[in-house]
């Protein structure tokens, strides 16, 4: 099975802490954890952060074929306390913004997000490659992130996408009405390309709507107790992709990819090591 991710790499600089992430990032981690052949498309700079994050993709047995040393540098994010609630700084003008052409390939599924997009240069190369690609299907995790979207690069992504995933917070900025059932009703009319909707509902876990069938798929609540809620919708993501690549059916995928994200909210880490009975259970 191979999957190709596109978008940013970045490290979260914490004073004198750094954290590997990015939700492209993240995503391809964690398939490539659940057997996945992974191939990242970002950029990164000539720099000290940019040589980490070869050494680290290599360490996980991504490809990085796709991976390209930009003028820009590395992509980073602040994070500073503001009265105990963290502020995210994700600096501009950085190497995801300026993603350059490159071979879009052929997989299994595709995936991409919007942050990536903030930049001209990268969204231009991601719908190249989208449309000169040849994936059977294209996931879109919308990822909203501070103020980098607007309406032309979410109506061009769901335009271009089969499979979208979006949380129950997200859901706001598509301006619909209604229930999240009869948005995600409505969103499936307007983009008739969309063949499943997942949507994520913290800790009332998440649902899916299959257009072929018109029947909508819930899942059990997650249990665990939230430590830290990074890298948990990337877990989810990458779960039920590469299950449902697999030919696995719309609740097993569910079902599995909240059992995933449920484990990944009870550690600091956005990709923690799996243990042996949850691998198990979920691929």
């Amino acid at each position: 099975m191979k999957i190709t991710a596109f978008g940013e790499v970045l490290w979260d600089i914490f004073g004198d802490d750094k954290k590997l992430g990015g939700a492209p990032f993240n995503f391809s981690a964690h398939a490539k954890k659940l057997g996945a052949d992974v191939r990242f498309i970002s950029a990164i700079g000539d720099d000290d952060f940019g040589r980490e994050v070869e050494k680290r993709i290599a360490d996980m047995g991504i490809s990085a074929d796709g991976l390209q040393i930009s003028a820009y540098p590395t992509g980073r994010c602040n994070v500073t306390l503001i009265d105990g609630t963290p502020n995210y700084e994700i600096v501009a003008q950085t190497a995801p913004d300026f993603i350059m052409s490159t071979d879009a390939g052929v997989a299994d599924a595709f995936y991409f997000g919007t942050l990536a997009q903030r930049g001209e240069v990268s969204r231009n190369t991601l719908f190249e490659i989208i449309k000169n690609g040849k994936f059977k299907e294209v996931f879109f995790d919308i990822n909203i992130r501070q103020h980098y979207y607007n309406y032309e690069i979410i109506d061009n992504s769901l335009k271009n996408c089969t499979v979208f995933k979006v949380s129950r917070e997200e859901f706001d900025v598509l301006s619909l009405s209604g229930t999240l059932e009869e948005q995600t009703k409505t969103l499936s009319k307007k983009y008739p390309n969309l063949r499943l909707i997942i949507v994520t509902l913290d800790k009332d876990g998440a649902f899916v709507y299959e257009k072929d069938t018109d029947k909508f798929y819930y899942s059990e609540k997650p249990q665990s107790k939230v430590v830290s809620t990074v890298g948990g919708g990337d877990s989810f993501s990458a779960c039920f992709l590469v299950n449902y690549l697999d030919g696995k059916s719309i609740e097993e995928c569910l079902s599995r990819a909240t059992s995933l994200a449920d484990f990944v909210v009870t550690k600091l880490e956005a990709i923690p090591d799996y243990p042996m009975e949850l691998l198990s259970k979920i691929r």
